[in-house]
């Protein structure tokens, strides 16, 4: 069960990694929201017709504060993160997300150091602080890189929420998870979170205009391939990895989706490879990893 773990683990970073790409460039002509209840619409319909041939039933007998606790973590994790990130890496490029996502690790470590009870210690604190140097390393500009002062603040700002919403999004059903399926975990998240996304888009100004996305047009050759591989598969493959493995080690796996990330933005996005960012995705790297040393 352990090798499984590791297996999903891994394989969601990829799958994550390879979508970032092509969600950057749906992000250049659907708004965040528009984005997400598209990818999580795609999944769900993906979701239903697997879970029915899986046997795995949409509606079984569970107590009302499991269906509840998957809610609130699809709703923490898929609204209102996912709606974060896509503000986050609109601004920064894929380049810069993949340093700002290093964040991930050491808001695991700590939270499930606070609600777990796994120790984190001075490894621990001296990667979170690494990775925090790393941010700073990559902001710097050298005039090759496209994101300016106020972009990269502002993504550095969205991406934080995102990343610190999505580890508390898991670390709060992870007991959970060692007696649930993950496909009706994910079908619960999922559910919550598009329904929140529903009245998000109802009760936004453009509505109308958020609505379109469901409908079929350009932006689906990119958006459609991206939400199969960063939302269907991903979201199996990431709760699968937590459901296998200790939490600390699929989230160690989980951040090889970093540099993934890096090196597809270099050869897809053509985003320029400058010594800063290198720099900063060699100290973030290194800081996840002493960081996840520390459990």
């Amino acid at each position: 069960m352990q090798m499984i773990g590791i297996i999903c683990a891994v394989s969601a970073a990829l799958f994550w990694a390879s979508a970032v790409i092509m969600f950057k460039k749906s992000g250049e002509v659907l708004s965040p929201t528009a984005l997400n209840l598209f990818k999580g619409v795609v999944t769900l319909l993906l979701l239903i017709p697997t879970l029915w041939f899986s046997g795995t039933p949409l509606f079984p007998d569970r107590p009302f504060g499991e269906w509840l606790l998957f809610g609130l973590s699809g709703f923490m994790g898929i609204t209102m993160a996912d709606n974060f990130f896509f503000m986050a890496l609109k601004r920064l490029g894929a380049g810069l997300w993949a340093v700002v996502d290093c964040l991930y690790l050491p808001f695991i470590i700590l939270l499930s150091a606070v609600f777990l009870n796994e120790e984190i210690g001075l490894k621990g604190m001296a990667g979170a602080a690494m990775v925090i140097v790393a941010i700073g390393a990559g902001s710097y500009s050298d005039g090759s890189a496209k994101c300016s002062q106020r972009d990269f603040l502002l993504g550095l700002f969205w991406g934080t929420l995102a990343v610190s919403l999505l580890a508390g999004s898991i670390i709060m059903v992870k007991p959970l998870l060692e007696t649930t399926s993950v496909l009706w975990a994910s079908y619960v998240r999922l559910l919550a979170g598009v329904a929140g996304l529903l009245v998000l888009a109802v009760i936004q100004p453009e509505r109308k205009r958020t609505l379109s996305v469901l409908l079929p047009s350009q932006a689906w050759k990119i958006a459609l391939p991206a939400s199969i591989v960063g939302n269907y598969l991903a979201m199996i493959a990431w709760l699968a990895g937590f459901k296998y493995t200790l939490v600390s080690v699929a989230a160690i796996l989980n951040q090889l989706s970093t540099i993934f990330t890096f090196i597809l933005a270099a050869v897809f996005l053509k985003e320029p490879v400058t010594l800063p960012r290198l720099i900063a995705i060699l100290l973030a790297v290194i800081g996840a990893l002493l960081a996840a040393g520390a459990t």
